[in-house]
């Protein structure tokens, strides 16, 4: 009996779907949350990460490209502990580390308290963002 692991093409292509993935359902549900569309919201990330005035598309760019980071990092760390079927877990313990981390950022960035974003944004970080991301890599993310 052979068992083969997939190899890290394969994988790093299951995670960047799953970071697409989470990052669509958690806009969707900060677009519903907030009354906001999502240009409103990459305009926010946009002027977060780089500053004010700068254009929606580099919020939208820079919200993908860090849903694939968490997502990358998700499945690296998880896999390594073999704890992907766990996606329920890790959905829990992955949302609350990238929500603490995020908001430490914004919070080193802008200036913010840390600890009401952490708080209000656990609900979005853990069901909306990271259960997708856990529950599509639990399934593609077998051995062959």
């Amino acid at each position: 009996m052979a068992v083969q692991a997939r190899s890290t093409t394969s994988l790093l292509g299951q995670a960047i779907v799953a970071g697409v993935i989470g990052g669509i359902v958690v806009d969707a549900f900060l677009s519903l949350v907030m009354h906001a569309s999502p240009i409103g919201i990459w305009t926010f990330v946009a002027a977060t990460a780089v500053g004010q005035g700068t254009p929606w598309i580099i919020g939208l760019v820079v919200h993908f490209v860090i849903s694939i980071v968490w997502a990358i990092l998700y499945l690296y760390a998880f896999g390594a502990l073999g704890q992907l079927k766990n996606w329920i877990v890790g959905a829990i313990a992955w949302g609350i580390v990238v929500d603490a981390v995020m908001n430490l950022l914004i919070t080193l960035k802008v200036g913010a308290p840390w600890w009401p974003g952490f708080a209000q944004g656990l609900l979005a970080h853990i069901v909306f963002y990271a259960a997708p991301v856990t529950f599509y890599l639990a399934r593609t993310s077998r051995t062959a």
